[in-house]
């Protein structure tokens, strides 16, 4: 209870230094951006990628936050926020980390930590629908490869991993 606490307690100190979305003012806006990111996808598939670490947030809607903290010696983490009112806090530290997280509705909250540098995390955390929450403490090795999926309103998961 107490790592919990204070991990809530970090939480709360790394939030007030936060990423802001930029925000679309209509309807046909958020239509079209969604069909060029598709578009754009078979293009991203494509792509060849080296040793590094790439972070890429992609948020559509209005009042999206996203916080993201990667340590590793390679990384792959892609974002999409499409929707209002989404929230992601991401801290991972791995060996290596592949990560997606898709938020697609309003008002779904992601809170992810893992501070494990010798696992390597490949992790898939897809939201569709509003009021979701997933929360997740820590790897190990019944964790890797594993893909949540949330469909609905209202619905929560929390995992601790020790």
């Amino acid at each position: 209870m107490k790592k919990v606490m204070q991990y809530g307690f970090w939480t709360l100190v790394l939030v007030s230094f936060g990423l802001k979305a930029q925000e679309f003012s209509g309807d046909n806006e958020l239509e079209m951006a969604v069909k060029q990111h598709y578009a754009g996808q078979a293009d991203k598939k494509a792509m060849t990628l080296s040793a590094g670490n790439i972070v890429t947030i992609q948020q559509i809607g209005t009042r999206n936050f996203s916080n993201v903290n990667i340590k590793a010696a390679s990384a792959m983490v892609n974002v999409q926020q499409l929707g209002a009112n989404n929230y992601l806090e991401l801290y991972k530290s791995a060996q290596d980390i592949n990560q997606t997280v898709i938020q697609q509705g309003s008002n779904n909250m992601v809170n992810d930590y893992s501070m494990n540098p010798y696992y390597s995390v490949n992790n898939q955390v897809i939201q569709y629908g509003n009021n979701l929450n997933y929360t997740s403490y820590g790897t190990n090795s019944i964790s890797d490869d594993m893909r949540i999926i949330q469909r609905g309103n209202s619905g929560s998961v929390l995992i601790f991993n020790r």
